[in-house]
C-alpha cells in the first residue's frame, strides 16, 4: 500500500477561503482590508502556481486586472470604493483564471445582497457591529488575550480612535458605509468552489 497523497489543491483553496472570511470579518468590523491579507493571497497564488494548481491563464488575468484597476481608480478617488478593495482585486483576479466574468457576476450578486441588508437592517447592523467592536477592543487590550486576536483580526490594534468614537456614537447616527470587501470575498469563494469542484 502506498502512502496517502496530500491534496494540495484542497489545502490551497481552504487557506484561500479562510483568508477571505477573515477579510470579510475585518471589513465588517473595522472597514479595513489590511495589506497583510492581500500579500498573503499573492504568496498563496505563487505557491499555487508552483504546485500547478493555478497560473494557467496568468497574463489574461493580469490584463483584466489592469483594466479593472484603471476603471476603479476614479471610483476610489471619489470614495465610492476603498483602496483596500482595489488592492484585493489583484490576487482575486489572478486566482479566477478564466472565470473573471463569473467572479464579477457573483461579486455583484454579493454586493446587491449586502446593500439590501444594509438598507433594510441598517440600525440593527450598526448596534451589532458596535457591540462586537467595543468588546473585541476591550479584550484586545488585555495582553494575555490579545495575541491571538491581533493575528486573526489584524485591524484590531490599529483603530483605537475609531473604536472610541464608535463606542460613544449617538444611537441615532446609524448611517454607515457598506463593507464591499465582503462582496469581493463572496465572488472569491464562488471561484474557489468552482475551481476545486470543476
Amino acid at each position: 500500500m502506498g502512502e496517502p497523497q496530500v491534496d494540495y489543491a484542497l489545502i490551497i483553496w481552504l487557506m484561500f477561503v479562510t483568508v477571505l472570511l477573515l477579510i470579510s470579518l475585518n471589513d465588517f468590523l473595522f472597514f479595513r482590508i489590511e495589506d497583510e491579507y492581500t500579500l498573503f493571497l499573492l504568496g498563496l497564488y505563487v505557491v499555487s502556481c508552483t504546485l500547478g494548481i493555478s497560473g494557467h491563464d496568468f497574463w489574461n488575468a493580469v490584463g483584466i486586472f489592469i483594466i479593472i484597476f484603471v476603471a476603479a481608480l476614479p471610483l476610489n478617488h471619489r470614495n465610492l470604493i476603498g483602496g483596500g478593495d482595489v488592492k484585493l482585486l489583484l490576487p482575486l483576479l489572478l486566482f479566477t483564471e478564466g472565470d473573471v466574468l463569473a467572479f464579477l457576476l457573483w461579486t455583484s450578486v454579493g454586493g446587491a445582497i449586502l446593500s439590501l441588508f444594509y438598507l433594510l437592517f441598517r440600525r440593527q447592523i450598526f448596534f451589532i457591529r458596535r457591540r462586537m467592536v467595543v468588546r473585541l477592543h476591550a479584550t484586545g487590550r488585555n495582553r494575555n488575550k490579545s495575541s491571538l486576536l491581533n493575528i486573526v483580526l489584524l485591524s484590531l490594534g490599529r483603530v483605537s480612535r475609531k473604536v472610541v468614537a464608535l463606542k460613544y456614537c449617538p444611537t441615532h447616527a446609524t448611517r454607515q458605509e457598506v463593507p464591499y470587501g465582503i462582496a469581493l470575498s463572496f465572488g472569491g469563494v464562488y471561484v474557489a468552489i468552482e475551481r476545486f469542484c470543476g
